[in-house]
């Protein structure tokens, strides 16, 4: 099972638990993080990007020092670890989103991971003086990176986006969608991604369950595009919203963002229900290429499927079903 906890406090306090809650596992695997970082062209990007955050994202910067020093590890290494941009770093992810006839929408999201075990993710609830904030958490990640709710009503997925086009003098992906998450409104979301650069591109699916409005927004390096979903509403990890060509070895994403589109066409928005939603995101056939779902039990060194965050805004319930750990976590919004 994985865990699941509570934090609260300053942003140091919050990250301080966190990481201590992953201890083990973070002191295991920062070595390789040590190990790029004597890179002099690495420390360099690493300490710019760190003075960048003291001035444009101080609080992230704190939860991140928090981490480190909760888990005994290097502050600069930690912060090495949430700049993906530097490894090369590829997620690989599948979101669904149907409006159904009576106006009321259902939001479905498969997280993949490659490195994923159950001793580095927990769902964390970060508990703030007026707000909190739910979160897939991983130990190698920030919130906001796979799926997270918030007591404003907004619900989110994240879903990288393969691009050539990487700009490390920017702020990381891990460290922009980690403020998206403390957002009040959709506006204010899309305010922060155009205000700021990120060092490589993402998508977020927004849905705000209080007004009721869905988006989609793909953050470029300094640009967003954004598309209001009207009716539904199927993506992968590549760019929708202009032209872009595929090379062939991202026949995953291409297969995945074509079967989940064709799938989706074909539920009832008058009769739908939330598993339909979860039915297209567990399309699965004996090729891996040419498959939503990725089973772990078929797959060892490859990315697999390691939970599903469904959202039902008729019944305003959450479901969280972590594959790997043999758990299931429910909430309801009301």
């Amino acid at each position: 099972m994985i865990k699941n906890f509570e934090v609260s406090g300053t942003e140091y306090d919050m990250g301080y638990v966190v990481g201590r809650e992953f201890k083990d596992y973070l002191q295991k695997s920062i070595e390789k993080y040590e190990e790029k970082l004597k890179i002099k062209n690495v420390y360099k990007k690493v300490k710019n990007m760190e003075e960048k955050l003291k001035i444009q994202f101080p609080k992230c910067l704190e939860e991140i020092y928090g981490r480190a020093d909760g888990a005994n590890i290097s502050r600069d290494a930690t912060l090495l670890m949430f700049f993906p941009e530097i490894f090369r770093k590829i997620d690989g992810c599948t979101t669904v989103i149907l409006k159904k006839e009576n106006g009321n929408f259902l939001f479905s999201h498969n997280e993949d991971d490659k490195n994923y075990t159950t001793d580095n993710v927990a769902l964390v609830k970060y508990k703030y003086s007026n707000y909190w904030i739910v979160g897939y958490t991983m130990a190698e990640k920030l919130t906001g990176s796979s799926f997270a709710f918030n007591s404003y009503g907004l619900v989110f997925s994240s879903n990288y986006i393969f691009d050539t086009k990487i700009d490390l003098n920017n702020i990381s992906r891990y460290i922009m969608v980690r403020d998206v998450m403390n957002s009040k409104s959709i506006e204010e979301t899309i305010e922060k991604l155009n205000n700021s650069k990120v060092a490589s591109a993402f998508s977020l699916n927004i849905l705000d369950t209080k007004k009721n409005v869905a988006i989609n927004v793909e953050k470029d390096i300094d640009e967003i595009y954004v598309t209001n979903i009207e009716d539904r509403y199927a993506r992968a990890n590549h760019f929708t919203s202009k032209e872009y060509i595929l090379p062939e070895d991202r026949k995953s994403t291409k297969f995945r963002d074509e079967k989940s589109n064709e799938l989706i066409k074909l539920v009832d928005s008058k009769n739908a229900k939330i598993e339909d939603l979860i039915n297209v995101l567990n399309y699965e056939t004996d090729d891996y290429n040419e498959s939503i779902f990725k089973d772990s039990n078929k797959y060892n060194d490859k990315s697999i499927t390691v939970a599903n965050f469904s959202f039902d805004n008729d019944l305003k319930n959450i479901c969280i079903m972590d594959y790997l750990g043999d758990y299931v976590f429910r909430y309801n919004l009301k």
